[in-house]
């Protein structure tokens, strides 16, 4: 097998996982629109997982961890030099800055021209700007009209912390490199994580004033800190580096031995894995929230996104599940995945207070009136996602990689993690 098809086989799978991720955020959000009470017993169940729907955001934690950690355990099992930082940061503002920055604006826009009722505004549009709203409950959600964009700081900060740790591998492990190394010197990295994370949770909770969804934004912020806070969501960040380079050991293993002999094994071993994360979803759907959680982290840390983990690792090396988890659905899906997370929920609110009235939170009694709008609300972001794509995220992205031509390929970790 030569280097380029080892390559796009190591990250086989990933578009199948970016799609579900995403979509399992935005039915997440729908659902949350669904009168519940006024549904017959089979839609209440399936309402209550379709709400599970917001740990798709534990999978993009993993899946970046794990996209952008391979070309490092790439160049450190080759015994290559620690890769250009330069070219990383680069890359990663390419990836993430225009089209969060136009969502931010936009979004801004809409509150000021309609008046939204809004406590510190400068201080959380500072924040968002920044990448620093994650430091604090009253900045967490930089606005009041796109409230998914809380996960953007959490995500950048990983991005930052992942090239510090990875250069102590390098460095700490320079004279003997393998792969029982760097996962025992990452697997120590996990654990001081967890332990800085209970510090956040010892110095760090918030009181009961103002504190609960009843509050708005920032109450709600401030019922999930310091649950949710950036250095816990590295610890996830973390297991999709670890699987990163389980992976990396694994094809490392496989050019000595009879790959065909497993590849059954690794497809049993992804599609099982996935099974047994919605398996999960569905038997915690009526639990509260924090439940089933080390530290409480949300996302029913870490079984949940160690399930992913494995799926995704296996999958690397599967013969027939990537090649299902990576279908033209998803792989479309995959890559117009940023703009429908960063939309998708300023199109909700948007159409709940102009065409669909009827759409409010908890409030729409007609399944087939909220089928109808979700419909609608879907076919729309897809729309804006595809727009911004092509017009926002695509020509800045040719530009970071210095090519005349950018195809849009998923299997590049450093573009679309």
């Amino acid at each position: 097998m030569n280097k380029s098809n080892q390559t796009v086989n190591h990250l086989g799978g990933a578009d199948g996982f970016r799609a579900i991720a995403c979509l399992a955020v935005i039915f997440h959000h729908l659902s949350q629109f669904l009168a519940m009470q006024s549904q017959s017993p089979w839609m209440q169940e399936l309402q209550s997982f379709l709400l599970m729907g917001n740990a798709g955001v534990s999978v993009f934690f993993v899946l970046s961890g794990y996209l952008l950690a391979s070309p490092y355990w790439h160049k450190y099992l080759d015994g290559s030099a620690y890769p250009d930082i330069k070219q990383y940061v680069v890359r990663r503002a390419a990836r993430i800055m225009p089209g969060y920055y136009i969502a931010v604006m936009v979004a801004t826009l809409i509150t000021v021209l309609f008046h939204v009722p809004t406590e510190h505004f400068w201080a959380r549009l500072m924040a968002g700007l920044t990448f620093t709203a994650g430091f604090h409950y009253i900045t967490l959600f930089p606005n009041e009209v796109n409230g998914p964009l809380w996960s953007i700081s959490f995500e950048v900060f990983c991005y930052v912390l992942m090239p510090m740790f990875m250069l102590g591998l390098y460095r700490w492990t320079f004279k003997q490199r393998s792969i029982r190394n760097g996962l025992l010197y990452w697997m120590g990295v996990f654990i001081l994580i967890l332990g800085l994370n209970q510090l956040v949770h010892l110095f760090f909770s918030t009181g009961n004033e103002g504190k609960g969804w009843d509050n708005g934004w920032i109450g709600g912020a401030k019922y999930w800190m310091p649950n949710y806070n950036p250095i816990g969501f590295f610890g996830q960040f973390t297991i999709g580096i670890l699987a990163a380079g389980v992976a990396a050991g694994l094809r490392q293993s496989s050019e000595g031995l009879n790959r065909m002999k497993y590849i059954g094994l690794f497809d049993f071993v992804s599609l099982g894995g996935l099974f047994c994360s919605f398996a999960l979803l569905w038997y915690v759907r009526h639990m509260p929230e924090f439940s089933l959680s080390l530290q409480k982290q949300p996302f029913f840390f870490p079984f949940y996104s160690l399930l992913i983990a494995v799926s995704l690792c296996a999958a690397s090396q599967s013969r027939w599940a990537a090649k299902i988890l990576d279908n033209r659905v998803f792989k479309f899906t995959s890559k117009v995945s940023f703009g429908l997370y960063l939309w998708h929920f300023v199109i909700i609110g948007v159409s709940s207070v102009t065409w669909a009235k009827d759409f409010q939170y908890m409030g729409t009694k007609s399944l087939s009136t909220w089928f109808s709008v979700s419909g609608v609300v879907l076919v729309v972001s897809f729309l804006f996602a595809t727009l911004s794509f092509y017009f926002v995220e695509k020509p800045v992205l040719h530009w970071s990689h210095g090519k005349r031509k950018f195809m849009g390929n998923t299997h590049q970790p450093l573009l679309e993690a």
